[in-house]
């Protein structure tokens, strides 16, 4: 594949898992022009498109088979400008949720179509690099268009919809430099019949939405958690999920050197992040805090993101790869959908009257985690050295 041809694939990489918390700037000022909507409606413009990422996830192998990849993420590039872009020009929280539901439309056109394209064409350690790359664009690229929705935050929320203006120029890399892939090959009846995806694939699937859930906590809940404990200004979330984005970035260039450092310890590695990142955002006291919390968490993802589409890389078979990829990514968005329900959940369950308490008690799910990690990997292992000495 052409330098221009990676360089255009790689920048689509902003398009997708993280894309929906680009308006999370603007949900505190949202609840300041909509005092009536309930906190949890006003949340799900940040959430709804992730939801509706996966009527679109549905087809999207089917369509891959019919219709060239290009034209696949064309089409997706114009309804995600029209879905992100769209808002700014609205005056009612229901007709911005619709406009958030064609964006989630777009990105389940867009994301299972250029995650396949790398997953067809790199392999090995060129396949674990290209992935990382993809985390650490999606990083900065998020970094950066997060720190202009914090800035912009300041004219008003309608200005950080306008921020998915950049999705133009992506759409013209596609159009120049992207070839015309053709459609997914079906090597005959016989051959996708038996081709099946292996059971060990749905468990990374579960695992893969449950750090998401995680990770989306910054941009549900933080704006609203920051007002709770008196931290910060409208445009701090913005900041603090740049800063986030940004550790991904550095996650994403650092993720071949530590999986050959840690081995199969790297899962264990990234939870010690995430319960450490929870464990001092439950105690945060000032915008330092809050900065190493998020710092923390957000490496947390940049490990596990570029680790799941590895994964799946290797345990499904290439002729089921744009499936197993498209019911990835339906659980990860689908949990995306869910964090702020689970977040209220919690705070109704245990009867916690702030979002500190939820923090802490997941970083103390995270900690048992750590320990359970730690000796599934010794068993793993150890297994794999008794079959080596059999050999």
């Amino acid at each position: 594949m052409k330098l221009s041809a990676r360089i255009a694939l790689l920048f689509l990489a902003v398009t997708a898992p993280f894309a929906p918390m680009l308006a999370a700037p603007a949900i505190k000022l949202l609840k300041v022009d909509f005092p009536d909507t309930s906190s949890l409606l006003i949340q799900w413009v940040v959430t709804l498109s992730s939801l509706f990422i996966m009527p679109t996830l549905l087809f999207a192998s089917t369509l891959a088979k019919k219709i060239s990849r290009k034209s696949i993420l064309i089409v997706g590039l114009v309804l995600y400008i029209i879905g992100g872009i769209a808002p700014s020009f609205v005056n009612s929280i229901p007709v911005i949720l619709v406009f958030r539901a064609i964006l989630g439309l777009s990105i389940g056109l867009i994301s299972p179509t250029f995650n396949a394209l790398i997953a067809e064409n790199f392999l090995g350690d060129e396949r674990t690099r290209m992935n990382g790359w993809v985390t650490a664009i999606n990083g900065i690229g998020g970094a950066i268009f997060l720190s202009i929705g914090g800035f912009v935050a300041s004219f008003g929320w309608r200005s950080v919809f306008l921020s998915y203006s950049y999705a133009i120029i992506l759409l013209i890399l596609v159009v120049l430099f992207l070839p015309k892939f053709p459609p997914v090959q079906v090597q005959g009846a016989k051959s996708t019949s038996t081709a099946k995806i292996p059971a060990v694939f749905y468990l990374v699937a579960l695992l893969s939405g449950l750090h998401i859930l995680l990770y989306f906590t910054i941009p549900t809940s933080l704006s609203l958690y920051l007002a709770e404990i008196g931290v910060g200004t409208a445009s701090s979330v913005g900041y603090f999920s740049a800063i986030s984005l940004f550790s991904i970035f550095l996650a994403g260039l650092a993720f071949p050197m530590l999986t050959r450092i840690f081995g199969r310890f790297i899962v264990t590695f990234g939870i010690v992040l995430y319960g450490l990142g929870f464990l001092v955002e439950s105690y945060a006291t000032n915008v330092w805090m809050i900065a190493i919390a998020v710092f923390l968490i957000g490496f947390a993802q940049g490990l596990f993101f570029p680790m799941s589409f590895t994964k799946t890389a290797q345990l499904v078979p290439k002729e089921r790869l744009t499936t197993a990829i498209s019911i990835l990514l339906a659980c990860i968005y689908a949990f995306q959908f869910i964090c702020p329900i689970f977040m209220n959940a919690v705070l109704s369950l245990f009867g916690f009257s702030s979002t500190r308490d939820t923090f802490l008690i997941i970083s103390i799910l995270l900690g048992v985690s750590v320990i359970v990690s730690i000796l599934v990997s010794k068993r793993v292992q150890s297994q794999s050295a008794r079959v080596a000495e059999s050999k």
